[in-house]
């Protein structure tokens, strides 16, 4: 699951859930969806939903959160999440789910920059060991470590990924809607990422003009 989303569902309003959907998914089709959430723009954190068990994990590199609470609260968000996607779809998948929150042991970080990496290496163990939950996360904190971390993930990055100025980061889809003339890109003032404006619901009147700052959801969040 993409960070928009799993931002948007753990820390949007209603409203903002309701437009991440994801009406296309069927999730009854996997057993288990990861994602990472950034919070307020500068740390990230690793969420792990074990559908097997029934069990959600916030996992934070930082030290000092209280994870089964954070676990607990995301239960809580997806659950809503899940009964607002059959309210308004008519999908079931996974809306009976009464997530159960989990704890992950791990090392932490020791500097205020290698969240990013930490996560990452946490969704790689993850996968890796699946459908076994993890019983720690052990990333070795040193400085030589994470300096190799980096090196490797951004070669990784760099052989794999797309420019972001080329999709919208609601659908994934580089050409503008068809049906809709008034369908123009958007772009967010914080994150940088464009966006259709009809995947937002944006009628032609609400679209701001060039001088105007827009800012997507999940920058536009309070709790972001």
């Amino acid at each position: 699951m993409n960070h928009y989303t799993m931002g948007v569902i753990l820390h949007g309003t209603r409203e903002q859930m309701a437009r991440q959907g994801l009406k296309k998914v069927t999730f009854a089709d996997y057993d288990g969806a990861i994602g990472f959430v950034n919070i307020r723009n500068v740390h990230w954190t690793f969420v792990y939903l074990h559908a097997l068990s029934n069990h959600i994990f916030v996992v934070d590199p930082l030290q000092g959160s209280n994870e089964v609470e954070d676990s607990r609260n995301a239960g809580y968000r997806f659950e809503q999440y899940f009964k607002m996607r059959r309210n308004r779809f008519g999908k079931e998948d996974w809306v009976n789910i009464k997530w159960k929150p989990g704890k992950i042991t791990h090392t932490f970080q020791k500097d205020g920059t290698s969240c990013g990496i930490f996560v990452m290496q946490m969704a790689k163990m993850t996968v890796k060991e699946f459908p076994n939950i993890p019983q720690m996360f052990h990333i070795d904190a040193s400085k030589q470590s994470l300096q190799n971390l980096r090196r490797d993930m951004a070669d990784d990055i760099l052989k794999g990924s797309v420019s972001k100025d080329e999709y919208c980061s609601f659908c994934g889809n580089e050409d503008l809607p068809q049906t809709a003339d008034d369908a123009v890109w958007i772009q967010c003032g914080t994150c940088t990422r464009w966006f259709h404006t009809q995947c937002l619901g944006m009628t032609a009147a609400r679209i701001p003009n060039k001088d105007t700052p827009w800012y997507c959801e999940l920058c536009n969040s309070p709790n972001q």
